[in-house]
């Protein structure tokens, strides 16, 4: 192949046009590709970063899913049992027997309350080998009553009540705004007033005896944040929660005492923690975005950092993700190197397929007809169309089914434009134009005297069906157009995967385009063209 026969624009050039077109067309892809790839370089780089922060992100709140969610569920039990009687208070050791499986094959549980809006209120949590309740009489403003209880024997303990009062509570505030919708309510991460360590609650009120009871299930922020912390992110990656004001929530540590003030420390290690309180304290000197990558240092290293509300109607509490920016620059120089070879095996695989349909193809290759009309200018086509005059794509037929000599309908007249339509569907497709006689004239379709548009349409349908097939309907468009103040059919036929035999009282007949005439094959015609074709 030469160069000059390469671009040479004469005719019996058109095998090596066109394998140079593809070329062209190829090169010109894969290099724009690329190099918008590596323009956009920054901006993938920081969509990556956030990218693989949401999967991270996403990561972290199924794994809270997992833990919460079981949590609803057993509040509904709760209720339930509350509603059929089976939560008495005035029977301790019954009741915390009832209750005790609850904690105990629910890890992720610390404690269990029963309340109601006259103050009174039970509450169960394991206290090392023991369990330890709390109880406040109704409308008892002095002093709690606390159990030591194992294997139903009690140790009693009373303590003053320090203006310990359930109904102040968030859990109980929040569980009574929403008794009626069966909803349960989460409370923002709070230190527990019993073990005072920071926590969340879930609590579920309902209306019983004209008074309001409500159960709430306590979770220990250390559960949750050391399940957080075992998360598999990426290599050194973390999860951590933290309150909207900058307090840092992260997992406990056995040096570490809790501490109430700006950063809870609940467990963990150091670098665990300084990386979360970095990462917030970037994330507060930003702006307190979210839902986008933010760069920011800690411990001498780079890392990306992404925060999100942990409920999405209550910013007091986020969750953050902290992964490092090494990791991702590495990933993305990777995801370079990989679109670079891709770039090129497209490119080698698209030059050796240009030549393979080149090849294949070099002997159909010429002029092709018009074989569709555009809706959207309809009335030019069909003008170029009817100026053309008939041929091997292109026939006119007068009416649809009148014959204009006799003037009554005749089924010659119907199968004189089926032919036309079997013939192009078993050569390489075509246009059949009804109501347009052989020298162009529009004709229109008044001498067919259909009632209405549908009523045409139905009249197609049923002959094609009949005649030809509906297997075939796939491959052919019906179409009316107005055109000179006359209605013109357009039937736009295109190449069939299957043999169409025209159906009639004598038997089958097989057409073919022959230049502007339609030729009907014998069997022997008929399946050699078949063998050549299919």
């Amino acid at each position: 192949m030469s160069l000059s026969a390469l671009f040479s624009y004469s005719p019996g050039n058109v095998r090596l046009r066109l394998f140079r077109d593809l070329v062209l067309v190829v090169l010109f892809s894969v290099g724009t590709l690329v190099l918008a790839i590596y323009l956009v370089m920054t901006e993938v780089r920081q969509e990556l970063a956030w990218g693989q922060i949401s999967q991270a992100t996403a990561q972290v709140r199924e794994e809270l899913r997992r833990l919460l969610e079981p949590t609803e569920q057993q509040l509904a039990i709760l209720r339930d049992w509350g509603r059929a009687g089976d939560l008495n208070r005035d029977d301790i050791d019954g009741l915390t027997r009832r209750l005790i499986p609850t904690l105990t094959h629910h890890s992720q549980l610390s404690g269990l309350i029963i309340a109601d809006d006259s103050g009174g209120e039970y509450f169960l949590t394991r206290d090392e080998d023991r369990w330890l309740m709390r109880e406040r009489a109704p409308g008892d403003a002095g002093r709690l009553r606390w159990h030591h209880w194992e294997s139903g024997e009690d140790d009693v303990a009373w303590q003053d009540n320090d203006g310990y009062d359930p109904r102040r509570r968030s859990w109980f505030r929040d569980a009574v705004q929403a008794v009626g919708s069966g909803k349960a309510s989460w409370t923002r991460p709070y230190v527990f007033f019993t073990r005072k360590v920071p926590g969340i609650t879930a609590s579920l009120a309902w209306r019983e005896a004209g008074s309001i009871q409500v159960v709430a299930l306590d979770l220990d922020l250390s559960t949750i944040l050391g399940s957080i912390d075992n998360l598999s992110l990426v290599e050194d990656g973390t999860g951590f929660l933290f309150r909207a004001d900058g307090g840092v929530y992260v997992p406990p540590r056995e040096d570490r005492e809790p501490n109430e003030g700006s950063h809870f420390f609940s467990a963990g290690n150091t670098q665990g923690g300084t990386l979360a309180i970095d990462a917030v304290d970037a994330w507060k000197s930003a702006g307190r975005p979210e839902e986008r990558a933010l760069r920011f240092t800690s411990g001498e290293r780079a890392w990306w950092g992404g925060f999100s509300p942990l409920y999405l109607d209550d910013e007091a509490a986020w969750l953050g993700v902290a992964l490092p920016l090494d990791d991702l620059v590495t990933l993305l120089q990777r995801r370079w190197q990989l679109v670079l070879a891709i770039a090129l095996a497209v490119l080698v695989s698209a030059m050796l397929l240009a030549m393979v349909v080149v090849r294949k193809y070099s002997r159909r290759l010429k002029e092709l007809p018009r074989l569709s009309i555009d809706k959207g200018n309809y009335r030019e086509d069909l003008r170029s169309l009817i100026h053309s005059g008939e041929s091997l794509h292109l026939e006119f037929k007068s009416t649809i089914r009148m014959n204009l000599r006799s003037g009554k309908a005749g089924r010659e007249i119907e199968l004189a434009w089926l032919k036309g339509v079997a013939a192009f569907m078993n050569t390489d497709g075509g246009i059949l134009l009804i109501g347009v006689e052989d020298n162009g004239n529009i004709l229109g379709l008044e001498p067919d005297n259909f009632e209405n548009d549908d009523k045409c349409r139905l009249h197609f349908k049923n002959l094609f069906n009949q005649h030809l097939g509906p297997e075939f309907s796939k491959y052919v468009h019906f179409d009316i157009f107005d055109l000179e103040h006359k209605q013109v059919v357009a039937i736009e036929c295109e190449r069939a995967d299957d043999p169409v035999f025209l159906v009639h009282k004598q038997g089958e007949s097989f057409y073919i385009r022959s230049g502007p005439s339609n030729m009907e094959l014998t069997i022997s015609q008929a399946l050699s063209y078949l063998r050549r074709r299919f």
